[in-house]
């Protein structure tokens, strides 16, 4: 593995992290505000964090073309939503890890077949039995976090 994959990797496990962290945060803010209010909340501080990033000149695309993007690229937005409303209603029950856990599976088990139908102009990479093995260990994994 190369010293610029070893980063990329380091910083998605950090991150990955930060998404257990704010999965419990946002669980207790809905015992404050309820659930759609905490998500809410959640997605605003979001918007606001990413405005002050363009703000601050930090910008690589363009963002004057997104009125001819195709109507579908913008499920991104429901998906994410989808995810904090899952993650409010879901820690209080099944924990955090989880919670993590259970994403992570449908991630992974997403991921292989959005990578071998090469959808969305990914790379297209195989599913082999060295995948579907690694894929089987984290439902296992699963599993024992969700006793």
């Amino acid at each position: 593995m190369s010293l610029s994959s070893l980063a990329m990797v380091l910083v998605s496990v950090a991150v990955g992290g930060g998404i257990a962290l704010q999965s419990a945060i946002n669980a207790a803010l809905a015992k404050r505000l309820g659930t759609m209010e905490a998500t809410l909340v959640s997605v605003t501080v979001t918007w606001v964090f990413v405005l002050a990033l363009l703000a601050a000149g930090l910008r690589s695309g363009k963002l004057a073309q997104v009125t001819s993007a195709p109507p579908h690229l913008f499920l991104g937005g429901f998906l994410g939503a989808a995810v904090l409303i899952t993650a409010i209603i879901v820690v209080p029950r099944l924990g955090t890890a989880g919670l993590i856990a259970s994403f992570v599976v449908g991630q992974l088990i997403g991921a292989m077949l959005l990578d071998y139908l090469g959808a969305f102009g990914l790379r297209h990479i195989p599913i082999t039995p060295v995948r579907v093995g690694g894929a089987v260990l984290l439902l296992l994994g699963m599993r024992m976090m969700l006793r």
